[in-house]
């Protein structure tokens, strides 16, 4: 396999499991569990709100999504992600400057990760991520990324 097949479908395995960390399947029994551990913990003025949606869920009625309070990612920044890489690709190609086109993804990569409270990229995705990051590089014949992203990478 070539380097540009893999970084490619190393790119949409990392999008693909995003997009699955944030879609919501109904569970009644955990969706009870966590409206009611949010009430433990909400405010006053917020928990007859939190009763309504037990009750719904309870009675079997359409009730919000439980987890959502959870969700510090949406559909935008995973997209805004997917941009930055696919940027990454065409610059590393283009680019003199390739330590720069690493480390500026690296910025913006550690930014977004900060503004999801450190949900967007977790273990799994950060070991992906840099294996994506490494294949481009490698592919423009520039040996330093790994150094590079081990020294800034937040994530």
């Amino acid at each position: 396999m070539n380097y540009k097949t893999e970084y490619k479908e190393l790119l949409n395995v990392i999008i693909e499991d995003l997009r699955v960390r944030i879609n919501y399947t109904p569970n009644r029994e955990n969706d009870i569990l966590c409206f009611m551990e949010q009430y433990l913990k909400a405010e006053t003025d917020k928990r007859p709100g939190l009763l309504k949606e037990i009750q719904k869920c309870i009675e079997g009625k359409k009730y919000k999504n439980p987890f959502q309070a959870y969700y510090h990612y949406s559909e935008k920044e995973i997209e805004e992600l997917s941009n930055i890489l696919n940027d990454y690709i065409k610059n590393m190609h283009i680019e003199k400057e390739k330590s720069m086109v690493i480390s500026n993804v690296i910025v913006n990569i550690n930014e977004m990760h900060d503004r999801s409270y450190g949900q967007l990229i977790d273990g799994w995705r950060s070991e992906r991520l840099i294996d994506f990051l490494i294949l481009v590089a490698k592919e423009v014949s520039f040996p330093f990324a790994f150094n590079t992203i081990q020294e800034q990478k937040r994530w």
